[in-house]
């Protein structure tokens, strides 16, 4: 990818309901420890619904940060989707009280072209999604080195982020 390239980072969910709010906090996280450059935004989507394709337009690349539900694995991990794993899982990993989901999201985007040239989902499994406004412990704990992974993988793309 060349300086042209535009991207998002997109931070889902509602931080009233603790863990659930982990992308924006994430991307709060990066805002406040990292600087990036003009051609990078990074975006508290909080429970965006087909908003959520508006904040894809027109970019070459998209990391979306969300939760997935999950059964088999702990509090804490975290899987990294492409688009296609996404819009082929069953069930509603992605169904949370975001009130359009992520997966609805992406099929809408498909019919519509907006499919940028590189896309990811970050997702953690979240611990606790009682009402409050603070991460779980376990979360809390992940997000740095979350949050480093997603920096990492930026500057894969040839984008210059700095640490402040």
């Amino acid at each position: 990818m060349n300086g042209s390239t535009k991207a998002a980072i997109i931070g889902l969910g509602n931080i009233l309901f603790k863990d659930e709010g982990f992308g924006v906090h994430l991307v709060r996280y990066l805002m406040n420890h990292y600087r990036f450059p003009v051609n990078c935004q990074v975006i508290d989507g909080g429970c965006a619904g087909l908003s959520l394709l508006d904040l894809m337009r027109g970019n070459d690349l998209v990391f979306i940060i969300d939760v997935y539900l999950s059964q088999e694995d702990p509090p804490g991990s975290y899987k990294i989707f492409s688009w296609d794993d996404i819009e082929n899982l069953n069930g509603n990993n992605f169904a949370s009280v975001h009130q359009f989901g992520v997966k609805d999201a992406l099929g809408v985007a498909r019919l519509q072209g907006i499919v940028p040239e590189v896309f990811k989902t970050y997702a953690v499994v979240p611990e606790n999604m009682d009402l409050g406004l603070e991460l779980s412990p376990t979360l809390a704990k992940v997000l740095p080195l979350l949050a480093e992974k997603v920096v990492s993988d930026l500057t894969n793309y040839n984008f210059k982020i700095e640490k402040v």
